[in-house]
């Protein structure tokens, strides 16, 4: 009788096992299968489980062959690059906060489908082609690659690890709605000489000349250092490259700017027409927002702790800050 209690008993144990290992290769797989959006296979290491119709309100895919745009002629899209490594657990609620905004369509992008838009879109310009597809530090193609896109197509670039903190219909005032061609934020407003434009999340309309400024002079500087050291431009590694804040990051962006408006206004601008931005400053057709629009907490920390209200959040995931400049 004890006998066969016992084998009933790990006749039960065998199958409750079986169940449970069941269970666990489901769930696994759930977390391991690659999944898509706008016909892009993004990693595995995010998988959503919502779709971007039913859960994100109005938000839509972007396989419509129309891009519409609000009132100012910004295009209602937004842009993401996904780097080497997915997207993390922990960053998919930022996205979704901005993908709940209705009526914009958004794509993701890759390392694959980023190269693709540059050669599809660039193809008139080969020294774009033949400097930005050899890059191999992650960082310095995410920042360009977000320049070249603006350019081409305009809409909204936000890094991956941005929130949306109020409705993107209500960025723009009014009053510059018609106007504002590109809209940044301050991400440093505390003295003369740190000023500095925010570049994880940036607005613009299509042909804006500053992005492609940005991206040639950039690239010019790329080629000088790997002819200086003779060394293919696919071999440079980062710490041969000047720092990548400076190089490819906000304060290049942030120089692109100037000079671009100092041509469109004949005029010099520079630092000083970016001095207490306390509330939205029209810059020829560039929309400057208040640091705590965009850079609230470095607003609070480092800026003129003036409080305002936020519009994004940068939870400063800073993947790519290792020594092979990583995403």
């Amino acid at each position: 009788m004890a006998a066969k209690l016992r084998r009933r008993t790990v006749s039960k144990l065998f199958w409750a096992c079986s169940l449970l290992t069941v269970i666990y290769l489901v769930l696994r797989l759930r977390d391991t299968t690659a999944w898509a959006v706008n016909g892009v296979v993004l990693p595995p290491i995010w998988k959503p489980t919502w779709t971007l119709k039913d859960s994100i309100g109005s938000a839509t895919s972007s396989g419509s062959s129309a891009e519409p745009a609000i009132p100012d002629g910004i295009p209602k899209k937004l842009w993401y690059k996904v780097g080497r490594a997915g997207v993390r657990k922990n960053i998919k609620p930022y996205i979704k906060s901005c993908l709940k905004n209705p009526g914009y369509d958004v794509e993701f992008l890759t390392d694959v489908s980023g190269d693709e838009f540059v050669k599809k879109h660039y193809s008139w310009n080969p020294n774009i082609i033949n400097r930005f597809l050899p890059i191999s530090i992650p960082i310095i193609k995410a920042d360009l690659l977000r320049y070249l896109i603006l350019y081409e197509k305009g809409g909204i670039w936000n890094d991956l690890d941005v929130s949306c903190e109020a409705p993107i219909d209500e960025w723009i005032p009014e009053q510059y709605k018609s106007t504002a061609a590109t809209v940044v934020g301050m991400e440093f407003d505390t003295d003369r000489w740190l000023r500095q434009i925010a570049s994880w999340t940036i607005m613009a309309k299509p042909k804006q000349p500053h992005f492609l400024m940005a991206v040639e002079d950039c690239l010019e500087e790329v080629a000088a250092t790997a002819k200086r050291l003779g060394t293919p431009i696919s071999e440079l590694k980062r710490n041969q490259l000047d720092d990548v804040i400076d190089l490819s990051g906000p304060r290049r962006l942030t120089r692109s700017i100037f000079k671009s408006l100092s041509k469109s206004l004949n005029r010099e601008v520079g630092n000083n027409d970016i001095v207490n931005v306390t509330e939205p400053r029209l810059l020829g057709n560039v929309l400057i927002l208040p640091d705590h629009s965009f850079a609230d907490s470095m607003n609070m920390w480092w800026g003129d702790k003036v409080p305002g209200r936020k519009l994004v959040v940068h939870h400063y995931a800073g993947s790519w800050k290792n020594e092979k400049g990583g995403e």
